[in-house]
């Protein structure tokens, strides 16, 4: 059930020629320059409005305060806060800070100490493996070399004292054979030899023992002993460095302890220092005394009474630079951005016009503006008066003010009024006067202000269109909405994609789609604009207060002429519509042309 809907074709009248003067009012649609501006009421502040509040901890007494109203310049003593409890705490705290410094100074010398003192542990085992290396290179080298040598001449020695006492023995043998030597000189010749057999046997042994045992048992010890104080000296520097580690701990324990008490006493200082309150600026001085009569336990300010932390104590603003504090309704916090110009009126300067520029825009919605309006959702924005500071510093804080913020300035622009448009879905028509009938035009629209709608596509430079078609053309304009609402319904019974919105009876609080879309989904008027609300039944029209319509909701298609809503009827954007814009001039006839409705009975 795509593409456009099927119409109803209505019988063809022609229109008398004093139709127009009798009732359908009628106006040519001409090209000029549109201004597209937004506007809100607000309440002028200072742009820089300091508020001295209480900076001690807990609650203190105002001691003296100056009066309220007085000029102060920047640096003047504005109040005194009572600090006796604080410099009592400021010497307690003095003391503690002064032993935690004592015991960081000694635990600085201790690290210092430590150091030194593993430095000697190190170098005592280092000198203990050189040493023991030494004496190993000692006994390899020198030691061993000495006492084989002493052995080996020992057993040399020994060997030649055994040939002797063998020779002398076969001598004494020889002469006892021929008797000139006795048997007792025979016996000790062989007790000599034996002995000397002996001597030998004993230095062979001695050298054996030497190389087999002795040299391999002091080479493993000495070795050994070299190895043990290369292992000495890792436990020595891992116990210098868990010594120093300790050390270190227990001056940052120091540090950390000295750092608290420091703080504390400094923060002490602040807050003794903080009850002397000073001027930030130039200034008038205005008590922080709640003015809300609904509050009965509001807190006053006064010598004398007790205010606890980050209470306001004194205003100062500055009259030199002020704002205007204003809520921008949802419907149009899409057209506002920093750094539009704004015209200013105060309700106490009538008359006179302040310029000013928009320099703040909220990105989130006000907490509480839903609260007594429903869910209606606004935006803080703040806006900065530009005159010269003559002209400014009149201005007091609390004033009233309306502001009116220039969104755009088009020129040269085909324009028609805003309750000549009817949007149904997401199509806007317009009837237009052709000769002596009525045609019905689909136009695609663009910005507008309150009062004007640029047209785009559709109409044509002098063409007439008419000034109430929701009311003239009421019964066509119904046939529409229930054609469209017939399709929907159908499309939601097949299972299709339900589109936003839906139809609604009187009264009804459903809301229909965003206006006509571009091809991103935003509306054409505002690039990136929301649709907003449909229209809703009786009671609740969706049109702003004021008596005339809401500029941003003609820009996205939504909103109805103020002199043509009606209980009961739906809202021209609660049914979105597919038709193609049709072309002006030449090209009228191709537009999806409706035949000339009769007048009403009053009209004919």
């Amino acid at each position: 059930m795509g593409g456009a809907l099927a119409f109803p074709q209505f019988g063809m009248i022609k229109a008398a020629p004093d139709e127009a003067e009798d009732g359908v009012m009628t106006t040519p649609v001409r090209k000029g320059d549109l201004q597209v501006t937004v506007t809100e009421t607000g309440t002028l502040d200072s742009a820089r409005n300091a508020i001295l509040t209480c900076q001690v901890e807990g609650s203190t007494t105002i001691i003296s305060i100056v009066p309220e109203g007085t000029f102060v310049k920047e640096g003047d003593i504005v109040c005194e806060l009572d600090s006796s409890a604080l410099v009592d705490r400021e010497t307690t705290q003095k003391i503690s800070l002064t032993q935690a410094e004592a015991l960081l100074s000694q635990a600085q010398e201790n690290v210092e100490i430590q150091k030194t003192q593993n430095e000697s542990d190190v170098a005592a085992a280092e000198l203990k493996l050189s040493l023991a290396l030494l004496d190993l290179r000692k006994f390899e080298e020198g030691e061993f070399l000495q006492q084989v040598n002493e052995l080996s001449g020992a057993v040399t020695l020994a060997r030649e004292n055994l040939s002797r006492a063998e020779e002398s023995q076969a001598f004494v043998k020889r002469m006892a054979q021929k008797g000139y030597r006795s048997q007792n000189d025979l016996e000790a010749e062989r007790i000599a030899v034996t002995k000397a057999e002996i001597d030998l046997k004993v230095a062979e042994e001695k050298l054996k023992v030497l190389k087999d045992f002795t040299y391999v048992r002091t080479l493993e010890e000495l070795q050994a002993n070299a190895k043990e104080f290369e292992r000495e000296i890792q436990r020595v520097k891992r116990k210098s460095v868990a010594a120093l580690s300790q050390k270190q701990a227990e001056l940052s324990k120091c540090e950390l302890t000295f750092k608290v008490e420091k703080d504390k006493y400094e923060r002490i200082v602040k807050q003794i220092e903080a009850c002397t309150i000073r001027a930030p600026q130039d200034g008038q001085v205005v008590w922080a005394n709640a003015r809300d009569p609904r509050r009965s336990d509001a807190p006053v300010i006064e010598e004398g009474a007790v205010v606890r932390e980050r209470q306001a104590i004194i205003n100062l603003p500055d009259y030199d630079a002020m704002k205007v504090n204003a809520r921008i309704h949802e419907s149009r916090i899409s057209l506002i951005k920093t750094g539009l110009p704004v015209r200013v009126r105060i309700d106490a300067y009538a008359g006179e016009v302040f310029a000013g520029v928009v320099d703040t825009v909220s990105s989130v919605p006000l907490s509480n503006s839903s609260f007594s309006r429903g869910d209606v959702k606004e935006y803080e924005a703040s806006v900065r008066l530009t005159d010269a500071v003559e002209k400014v510093n009149k201005l007091r804080p609390g004033l009233s003010a309306n502001i009116e913020i220039i969104v755009a300035e088009l020129s040269d622009v085909l324009l028609a009024p805003v309750q000549a448009i009817v949007t149904i879905g997401r199509d806007q028509y317009a009837w237009v006067r052709s000769g002596d009938q009525y045609e019905r035009r689909t136009v695609k629209i663009g910005r507008t202000n309150e009062r004007q709608i640029e047209i785009k596509e559709g109409l044509a430079d002098g063409e007439k269109v008419v000034m109430n078609p929701r009311t003239l053309f009421a019964k066509e304009v119904g046939q529409l909405e229930n054609e469209l609402a017939k399709k929907e319904a159908e499309q939601s019974t097949e299972g299709g994609p339900r589109r936003p919105g839906g139809p609604r009876g009187m009264g009804g609080e459903r809301r229909g789609p965003g206006g006509p879309e571009g091809a991103d989904g935003s509306s054409p008027m505002i690039p990136g604009g929301p649709g907003l609300p449909g229209q809703r039944g009786a009671g609740e029209s969706g049109r702003p207060q004021g008596g005339r319509p809401d500029a941003s909701q003609f820009e996205a298609g939504r909103a109805r002429p103020q002199n043509e809503g009606t209980a009961g009827t739906r809202g021209p954007a609660d049914f979105p519509v597919e038709t193609k814009p049709a072309e002006a001039g030449a090209k009228s006839s191709e537009n999806r042309l409706a035949p000339a409705l009769p007048l009403p009975a009053a009209t004919k």
